[in-house]
């Protein structure tokens, strides 16, 4: 009778347990963390395709703000919470690349510790200089930087940034020698840049766009492999001698290590019918210079391969390190 009793439990347990079991993803809220501060490009970018994602997978996406420690926290955050699909990351190289390789002891493994999704926007920078210098190409600038070897001045939003490590490849692939000058934030740098006190600069396009406009900034070239839809007929480095030279920003959705292969391809899916909006493209288009670059999960982890190994060895033998 008391082994009667066990199967009966087991029986109603497994059958209670059941439609959960069975319930399709996704079945509940979903959180999407944001590494960095609100009102910054990432918050945009996260409330930007909130709605049209909540839409798409007819659930409620909330989106939680855990910046802090060169995005790092709120990406171990995500490394560590459960691989159900219901906690995911928006970030970019810095999360998974570039800040691991500049602190001793990284919190996480920005390769395995994370399930690619899709690269969704990028967003081009420029190499930006002051009008008055005697350079408008890349050729020029080189020969010049190479006629005066330690002159040329570059300033960026900091070690380790973006623009400082994109600088400091184009040096290394050029074979010139240039002096960095690190500030905190672009909008010094712009500042600067517009006041002669340094040469150039590598920039988002949007950030120096009104500059380029009015003159008092001259675009050298475009820091990409393709040319930027709001400087069409801006040659790319690429194009311009250092073939293969990419130094975008992109930005992309992960979840947690082993997130289920169904789950991948619904988020997916569920991103590619957000950003096929024409208005959504437009308005990325105008208010960040973000461009639709739509990429599956295994073409973003060939991504996070290629920035891993050309920039951890930039970084490495350039001593940087978290301040």
């Amino acid at each position: 009778m008391k082994a009667l009793q066990k199967l009966v439990v087991l029986a109603l347990l497994g059958a209670a347990a059941a439609p959960a079991i069975a319930q399709p993803y996704p079945s509940q809220v979903i959180r999407l963390i944001n590494p960095y501060a609100a009102g910054g490009p990432a918050d945009l970018l996260a409330r930007e395709i909130a709605t049209g994602l909540s839409a798409a997978l007819g659930q409620q996406i909330i989106i939680e703000n855990k910046p802090g420690a060169g995005s790092t926290i709120g990406a171990d955050f995500v490394a560590k919470a459960r691989p159900d699909g219901y906690t995911l990351l928006l970030s970019g190289a810095p999360s998974h690349v570039i800040v691991p390789a500049m602190q001793a002891k990284p919190r996480y493994d920005g390769i395995n510790d994370f399930t690619p999704v899709c690269m969704f926007v990028t967003v081009p920078n420029v190499i930006v200089a002051n009008p008055g210098r005697p350079y408008s190409t890349l050729a020029e600038l080189i020969e010049y930087a190479k006629a005066n070897p330690g002159k040329v001045t570059y300033g960026s939003a900091g070690n380790g940034s973006i623009g400082h490590l994109a600088t400091e490849l184009l040096g290394r692939r050029a074979g010139v020698s240039m002096v960095h000058v690190p500030y905190k934030g672009a909008a010094p740098v712009v500042a600067d840049l517009l006041g002669g006190q340094i040469d150039l600069a590598v920039l988002q396009v949007s950030a120096v766009m009104p500059h380029l406009k009015s003159g008092k900034l001259r675009a050298v070239a475009i820091a990409t492999r393709q040319r930027s839809q709001m400087l069409p007929d801006l040659p790319s480095v690429h194009e311009s001698g250092l073939s293969g030279f990419d130094a975008g920003t992109w930005w992309g959705i992960f979840g947690p290590a082993n997130l289920p292969r169904p789950v991948v391809g619904t988020l997916h899916q569920a991103m590619a019918k957000v950003m096929s909006s024409a208005e959504l493209r437009a308005r990325l288009l105008q208010q960040q210079g973000a461009e639709v670059t739509l990429r599956g999960p295994d073409e973003l982890a060939a991504q996070l391969r290629e920035d891993y190994s050309t920039l951890t060895g930039l970084i490495k033998s350039a001593g940087l390190k978290m301040e």
